[in-house]
C-alpha cells in the first residue's frame, strides 16, 4: 500500500541503496541484477532482471536497458548485482559500459554476496574493503523508514507471485458450484447456450490463442535484462523524492519500462479515444467491440461492476455468486470497458481485482487479470502488474487487452502517460500503431 504522506529514504551511501533496493522492487532480489536511474535526486526509473545463463552474451540486452534508461533522461545511475561474483560481473560490467556510451554516469557498481557488498569502482579500503562490506537489511536506517512508511519488500519474487495465484480446496470448489450457477443465469439473460469448453468464453476464439487477433508478447532471447521499475510521484522515494516500485520487462524476455511512450523498435503504444480505424474496438478480444452484446448483458454488467465497487469502497468482500456473476459478465467487452473506465491505482481497486482473480475460474481469469494489472500500473505497483499479466498470457496468450498492456510495459509506456484516461464517455481504448518508414 501506498502511505498518505511520501517517506523520505536518504540514500547517501553504498549501503543505503543496497538497502533500499527491495523496496523499490517490492521484494528482495536474489540472483538479479537492478538498475536504479536518477535525474538530480529523483530516482526515474529501476529495473530488475535475472542473471543471464552461464555462457549467455549480456551485451545485447544491456545495450537495450541502457537506451530505455537514457530515454527517461536520466543524468546517472547505479548497477546492483546480486549473485556470486561468476555470474555477476560480466553483467555488471555490460550494462556500465551500455550506460557509459549512452552518456549516463554510472554513479557505483555493486555486488551483494551472501550477506555482503562489494562495490566495482570503489578502491578504498576504509570505505570498501576487497572482502566486502557485510550488511542486514533488516537494521538499516532505510529499511526501518520504509517499513515505518508501511512499504513492504516481500522474500522474492514468487512471494509476489503467490498474490494473485489462484485459491484453491473448499474455495476453489465453492466458486466453481457458484460459476455454474452465473453461466446459467447468463445463458438466461442472452438466450444463448453457456459457453463450451472448446471455446475461450473470453476472446470467442479458439481457446489455444490461435484466433486472427492473437499476438505473441514480446519475445526474449533468454539473455535479456530482466524487470523494468518505472517509478511515479505518488509514493514514498529516496532522498525525499517519490518513488513506487514498478515490475516489467528484463531478463529471459520480460518487459524494460521507461518513462517515455515510444517503444524500442519505433513502433509507439498510442492512446487514441475512439474505436480503431476498422470501426472496432482494437481490444475487443475477438468480438465485434462494445456494440455486439445484448442490451440486457450491458445492463446487468453496468449494475454488477458498480454494485462490486460500492461494496469493496465500503471495506466488504463480495461473495462467491457475486463474484461468479461478474467473471461471467466480464468476458463480454462492453462490461469489461466499464469496469476498465472505473478501475484506477486505488488501493480498492487493487483489492477487488486480486480477490476477484484468485476466486475467477481459470478460463475468466483474463478480465479480472488485466484489470488488476491495470490498476496496480496506474498505482506504480509495476511488480505486481507484471506478475498478473504472467498469469493471464499464460493461460491465454491471445487476450489482446493483456498483449496491450504487457506491451506498454515492455516499450516504456510510464503510468503517468495514462492519466485521465480510459474515459467513460469515449470509451478510449489503447491503440497499436505501427510508424511507417518514411519514403
Amino acid at each position: 500500500m501506498n502511505s498518505t504522506e511520501p517517506a523520505r529514504l536518504s540514500v547517501r551511501s553504498p549501503a543505503d541503496m543496497v538497502a533500499a533496493v527491495p523496496y523499490l522492487l517490492g521484494f528482495h532480489p536474489d540472483d538479479s541484477v537492478v538498475v536504479v536511474a536518477v535525474r538530480g535526486r529523483r530516482v526515474v526509473f529501476a529495473a530488475r532482471g535475472d542473471l543471464p545463463a552461464p555462457g549467455a552474451d549480456p551485451g545485447p540486452a544491456a545495450r537495450h536497458l541502457a537506451h530505455v534508461v537514457a530515454r527517461q533522461d536520466a543524468d546517472a545511475a547505479t548497477v546492483v548485482g546480486y549473485g556470486p561474483a561468476a555470474r555477476v560481473t560480466g553483467v555488471v560490467d555490460a550494462i556500465g559500459d551500455a550506460l557509459t556510451a549512452t552518456g549516463v554516469v554510472v554513479l557505483d557498481a555493486l555486488r551483494v554476496t551472501e550477506g555482503r557488498w562489494f562495490s566495482y569502482l570503489c578502491a578504498e579500503p576504509s570505505c570498501c574493503p576487497p572482502e566486502g562490506t557485510p550488511y542486514d537489511p533488516a537494521s538499516s536506517q532505510v529499511s526501518a523508514a520504509a517499513v515505518f512508511a508501511g512499504q513492504v519488500a516481500l522474500p522474492d519474487r514468487a512471494a509476489l507471485a503467490a498474490q494473485v495465484s489462484p485459491l484453491d480446496g473448499p474455495v476453489r470448489l465453492a466458486m466453481r458450484r457458484a460459476t455454474g450457477r452465473a453461466r446459467l443465469r447468463l445463458a438466461a439473460l442472452t438466450g444463448r447456450p453457456s459457453s463450451s469448453s472448446a471455446e475461450s468464453p473470453v476472446s470467442r476464439a479458439p481457446a489455444d490463442g490461435s484466433g486472427p487477433h492473437v499476438k505473441s508478447p514480446v519475445p526474449g532471447d533468454g539473455s535479456g535484462l530482466g524487470e523494468t521499475v518505472p517509478v511515479s510521484a505518488d509514493g514514498p522515494g529516496l532522498s525525499g523524492e517519490p518513488l513506487v516500485p514498478a515490475d516489467g520487462p528484463g531478463l529471459g524476455g520480460e518487459p524494460l519500462v521507461s518513462a517515455d511512450g515510444p517503444g524500442s523498435g519505433g513502433e509507439p503504444l498510442v492512446l487514441a479515444d475512439g474505436p480503431g480505424s476498422d470501426g472496432r474496438s482494437p481490444v475487443a478480444d475477438g468480438g465485434a467491440g462494445s456494440g455486439g452484446e445484448p442490451r440486457a448483458v450491458r445492463t446487468a454488467g453496468t449494475a454488477a461492476v458498480r454494485a462490486a465497487f460500492r461494496r469493496q469502497r465500503r471495506g466488504e468482500r463480495l461473495d462467491d455468486d457475486e463474484v461468479a456473476w461478474l467473471t461471467v459478465l466480464l468476458t463480454h467487452v462492453a462490461v469489461r470497458d466499464h469496469a476498465w473506465s472505473r478501475t484506477d491505482g486505488r488501493d480498492e481497486d487493487i483489492s477487488l481485482w486480486t480477490d476477484v482473480l484468485r476466486r475467477a475460474e481459470p478460463d475468466l481469469i483474463a478480465a479480472p487479470g488485466c484489470l488488476l494489472a491495470f490498476a496496480a500500473w496506474r498505482s506504480g505497483h509495476g511488480a505486481l502488474a507484471a506478475v498478473a499479466l504472467e498469469r493471464v498470457l499464460s493461460a491465454h496468450p491471445g487476450y489482446s487487452l493483456a498483449v496491450l498492456l504487457d506491451e506498454a510495459l515492455r516499450r516504456g509506456v510510464a503510468p503517468s502517460a495514462l492519466d485521465g484516461w480510459p474515459g467513460s464517455d469515449d470509451g478510449a481504448v489503447l491503440r497499436r500503431r505501427r510508424r511507417r518508414p518514411r519514403r
